[in-house]
């Protein structure tokens, strides 16, 4: 059996995850925040081939990207099981409101002994450690196997158990019957099965064994009888077995849990990979090498063990979304004012010193640990650490490779080289002269104006729909205004990441804490998913700052009912820290006193149409800036009235005009029908987003507006700056066109070489008519019942709450199709 570990680094807006990899299955170890656009492109991981997820914390870091995944997932008819400490089931019993049954089982592993997990491949057992203090000294010197007590299933998706045991399941979840222990961590022991030693058919011919399911049998390593009757064993005929390679998965935070760990020391003898996710203090710390000597001491000669450092201080830092970065360096060749990323291709071009000293990488300190330094065998985790686990003669061979590695037949267009040489070729083009010229005319233009508008600055965390691509980001939008303070309008999974991406590892920290407010539209996942790792963050990122828990302004946040339900039962897994405000037409003194703080005169929340409770926004400031935010919706009337002139709308635009029926089914709107919203409401200026991950790339418009703009993933604007948008529409296209139009030949040529060319028959098209007008007659009065909501509207100065009555009536009279 070939297989190997492949261990990726922590990148700052990436968590580390390890992959297991066999001949036909895939095996995880963590999925934080961020994992699905993380993995985009790498061809060798595939959905279709997970079999198992190892998680060793309920940190966001560790879980994050859980839902995200099973939700993608979901059509995929393969069950994944799922094990991890106690309280991992609240994750998704939490997440009810808007995940359906996912095709997952989720197994907890107890807290005191040591849990065995078999299957065909691989054998694991579970450490579980916790933390010790000085109030809690309870130290197990050996820890305890127990082979028949399996990890408990706390959760089933599709397929349900035996009645027993969903009445167990039905009785924990009820009752509660467990208190989550905060401390508790699980770290893993991986052991490939044993390797079969090489068969010798010609021993088999001489002893008289016939050919064919005799010959399978022996080297399954059962004994078979020869045409004479006598018993023929597998050792006659075959080499020995060779024992299985062994590797280890630790994640320990802090030297509180070191005690504990050690009492799992009998269960390192011949490993040969260790991955330590371990901070450098406490891999700085003498215990913690005595405990790295002590495994080395436990092997035979023969096994020189690996040790694999992860952490943000001893490893460096790549990014974890290449593919948009090197699109984001085609953008900044034109107007970099737009794109003033601190963090790109993780090599430093646009960081500040400051930024620099801090990416400097320590070396990783062994403090005279004889026996770590002879055999040299320690080593910090590269973008990409790839171990073989077998064939056994390779066992414990170390490979450093990039995290995405290019391939000539490959049509992603991610090499660095050509992009940037294409990306020359296009501005000495004359074309591409004039363009950069009337550019840079622009910004000096607007630039030199002394009254220009600066804030409020828009930057755009997320600019897709849907699921994350290696372009796009799901929603999110970042608002700073000029004291300095922060909104979140939505924040899709993996927010934070691309805020680290952009600001970069210092300056994030002062803008998260700076957060104030995250408002939140409607509860499908890509717009609500990130929360948890900002409030993570910010709380990390105050402590580090000193700042103590009573002394941090609580974040405040606002969203349906069922989301800040979501949020606070979250809260029993997640250590998350927050005041909740749902939109629901109760007065909160909490939102004024937000809302007076950041500047505020009126906060109005309008509901759209999307699904149920689906909300807008319009936030007039004391200076008369005016900003409307769609949320998800079709064209709302509502919506416009209330918004009348605003300075800006950010509205959703996930399809092309020619994909109305896709809009109309899914309750979008289309790029045309937004801009018809700006017209209505008088807007000076649209800038789109939510665009449907079958647009990577900017698209070139034909309308007669011209105060519009098609937002991107890490974009950031002020006021001023609109213009700009809307006159880099045209030269971003041509840009990109060469390399989509590349992309379609290259598929178009593929898919003519393989596959015949067919024509639908008419009778064929009349029945894909027939099955839409069915689907529309499904969905059509799916919404007939629809509560219709007023608008909350606060007026800042006053304290006071007000229902506007919707007065429209295309809320309830359009035929609709459910979200997808």
């Amino acid at each position: 059996m070939k297989s190997f570990l492949e261990i990726t680094g922590e990148n700052g807006d990436t968590p580390t995850t390890s992959y297991l990899f066999s001949d036909s299955d895939r095996y995880f170890f963590d999925c934080g925040d961020g994992f699905q656009r993380f993995i985009k492109g790498r061809s060798n991981i595939t959905f279709g081939k997970i079999k198992s997820i190892f998680i060793t914390s309920l940190s966001w870091d560790c879980i994050g990207g859980l839902i995200g995944l099973f939700l993608t997932m979901a059509e995929l008819n393969i069950k994944v099981r799922l094990y991890g400490p106690k309280g991992l089931h609240k994750l998704f019993t939490s997440s009810r409101e808007f995940q359906y049954q996912l095709n997952v089982e989720i197994f907890e592993v107890d807290s005191t002994i040591i849990q065995s997990i078999k299957d065909e491949s691989f054998t694991f057992y579970t450490l579980p450690i916790n933390k010790i203090t000085n109030n809690n000294m309870s130290i197990i010197e050996k820890s305890i196997i127990d082979e028949n007590k399996l990890p408990t299933l706390a959760y089933y998706g599709r397929n349900p158990p035996s009645t027993e045991t969903l009445e167990n399941i039905n009785n924990d979840n009820n009752l509660e019957l467990f208190k989550f222990e905060e401390s508790s961590i699980i770290c893993y022991i991986g052991i490939t099965k044993d390797f079969k030693g090489k068969f010798y058919p010609e021993k088999a011919v001489a002893l008289g064994v016939p050919k064919g399911i005799s010959f399978k049998h022996l080297q399954d390593g059962k004994s078979v009888v020869n045409k004479d009757g006598i018993t023929i064993t597998p050792d006659q005929v075959m080499d020995k077995s060779i024992k299985g390679t062994k590797f280890a998965i630790i994640r320990c935070p802090s030297i509180d849990y070191l005690q504990s760990l050690k009492s799992h020391l009998h269960m390192f003898t011949d490993i040969h990979i260790v991955n330590h996710i371990v901070p450098n203090s406490v891999l700085s710390n003498k215990e913690y090498l005595k405990f790295m000597e002590d495994i080395n001491n436990n092997q035979q000669q023969s096994i020189n063990t690996k040790h694999i450092i992860v952490n943000d201080e001893n490893c460096e830092r790549v990014s974890g979304c290449q593919s948009s970065d090197n699109q984001i360096l085609k953008l900044q060749k034109f107007i970099p004012s737009l794109f003033p990323m601190k963090q790109t291709c993780g090599n430093g071009e646009n960081e500040n010193e400051n930024e620099m000293k801090f990416r400097l990488i320590k070396p990783i300190e062994l403090n005279d640990s004889k026996i770590l330094k002879d055999k040299v065998n320690v080593f910090p985790c590269k973008e990409t650490t790839n171990l073989i686990l077998g064939p056994p003669q390779n066992a414990g061979d170390i490979e450093f490779l990039p995290l995405i590695t290019t391939n000539v037949d490959d049509n992603s267009n991610d090499n660095d080289v050509d992009n940037n040489k294409s990306i020359e070729e296009f501005i000495n083009t004359e074309q591409g002269q004039l363009f950069k010229k009337q550019l840079d005319k622009e910004v000096e233009d607007l630039e030199s104006n002394e009254n220009k508008c600066c804030h409020p600055k828009i930057l755009f965390t997320g600019t897709g729909s849907a699921i994350p691509s290696k372009y796009r980001n799901v929603t999110g939008n970042f608002i700073t205004l000029e004291d300095g303070q922060n909104i979140l309008l939505d924040a899709g999974e993996g927010t934070f990441g691309q805020l680290y991406r952009f600001f970069g590892p210092i300056e994030v920290k002062k803008q998260l804490i700076d957060l104030k407010m995250i408002w939140l539209s409607h509860l499908h996942a890509d717009h609500h998913l990130g929360i948890p790792n900002i409030c993570e963050k910010r709380q990390q990122y105050a402590k580090e700052f000193g700042i103590k828990d009573d002394e941090l302004e609580p974040l405040i946040i606002i969203g349906p009912d069922a989301l800040i339900q979501w949020v606070n039962e979250l809260s029993s897994i997640v250590n998350l820290k927050f005041i909740g405000i749902g939109i629901n037409g109760n007065h909160s003194n909490q939102l004024v006193k937000v809302c007076k703080k950041l500047n505020i005169k009126t906060f109005s929340m309008v509901p759209v149409i999307h699904c149920n409770y689906a909300f807008g926004l319009v936030i007039e400031w004391n200076d008369g800036f005016k900003l409307t935010y769609s949320g998800d919706t079709r064209p709302c009337k509502f919506l416009s009235e209330i918004g009348k002139n605003s300075c800006v709308q950010i509205h959703e635009a996930t399809f092309e005009d020619e994909k109305q029926m896709d809009a109309i089914s899914k309750r979008h709107s289309t790029v045309g029908e937004a801009l018809e919203v700006g017209r209505s409401m008088n807007c000076k200026f649209s800038l789109l987003t939510h665009f449907s991950q079958r647009y990577p790339n900017l698209k070139m418009g034909t309308y007669k507006d011209t105060n519009y703009g098609l937002a991107i993933d890490l974009l950031q604007i002020s006021p001023y700056q609109y213009p700009l948008v809307y006159k880099m529409i045209e030269p971003f296209s041509l840009l990109f066109e060469n390399e989509v139009q590349k992309k379609l030949d290259k598929k178009l040529t593929t898919t003519t070489a393989n596959k015949p060319k067919s024509t639908k028959t008419e009778e064929e098209n009349n029945n894909t008519m027939e099955k839409d007008a069915k689907r529309l007659e499904k969905y059509q009065n799916k919404y007939k019942d629809e509560v219709i909501l007023p608008a909350y509207v606060y007026n800042i100065d006053s304290n006071s709450l007000n229902l506007v009555e919707n007065t429209f009536d295309d809320l309830s009279n359009q035929s609709q199709f459910e979200d997808d």
